[in-house]
């Protein structure tokens, strides 16, 4: 691939190189705190034991960061993300860093939604996902000044931490990023499969 983040210069992540150049220009910008609020990219060195136990198919993927909470995202060689979580799921989540942004910027909790993407049909998986999020004020909460203290955020809100971070990426504002995550999920993640010490991992949403 040739594209170029707009007004960043960044190739698509497909090599190691180039995930080592996202990887420092996160580290370097002054939105770091929303990027590991919203993005949930929470540190960029592998930990010594980052492959350790984990058996990826097909091979060749890159680390590119940890999640916070003892699960990882890699790039696959033809730039695709995956995560692989702490709970012992995985799964695609965007064709590419951009689209991830874009993605993960669009939903009041992306995260929370990979619990509802097992639902083979995208209507219902939707519509519990809308449960949920009016539930717990999702889309309300990203009106209302951070919650965390003892971070400094370079902005007032979640809502505006997304649109900063969305055009420091030059990220696309995605239409409908509940049905890209699904899609993304289950249409784009038929050709890897992800082991831990022999066993094999689900996909995001899929019952033990």
């Amino acid at each position: 691939m040739s594209t170029l983040y707009a007004g960043m210069g960044w190739a698509m992540a497909e090599t190691a190189s180039d995930v080592a150049g996202i990887v420092q220009r996160i580290e370097a910008s002054p939105l770091r705190a929303e990027i590991g609020a919203i993005l949930e990219i929470d540190s960029s060195s592998p930990p010594e034991s980052a492959d350790l136990g984990y058996t990826i198919q097909p091979p060749g993927t890159s680390y590119l960061a940890g999640d916070g909470a003892g699960g990882e995202f890699r790039v696959l060689s033809d730039g695709r993300i995956l995560l692989i979580d702490s709970e012992g799921s995985y799964g695609i989540l965007a064709p590419n860093f951009q689209a991830f942004v874009g993605m993960a910027t669009g939903l009041p909790g992306w995260r929370d939604a990979l619990r509802f993407v097992g639902e083979p049909d995208l209507g219902q998986a939707r519509r519990n996902w809308a449960d949920f999020a009016r539930q717990w004020r999702l889309e309300q909460a990203l009106d209302e000044p951070w919650p965390y203290e003892g971070q400094r955020f370079a902005t007032a809100t979640p809502g505006k931490g997304r649109v900063a971070i969305r055009e420091a990426f030059g990220a696309p504002a995605i239409a409908d990023p509940f049905a890209a995550l699904h899609r993304a999920v289950n249409e784009t993640s038929g050709d890897i499969s992800v082991s831990w010490n022999g066993e094999p991992l689900l996909l995001f949403g899929r019952a033990p």
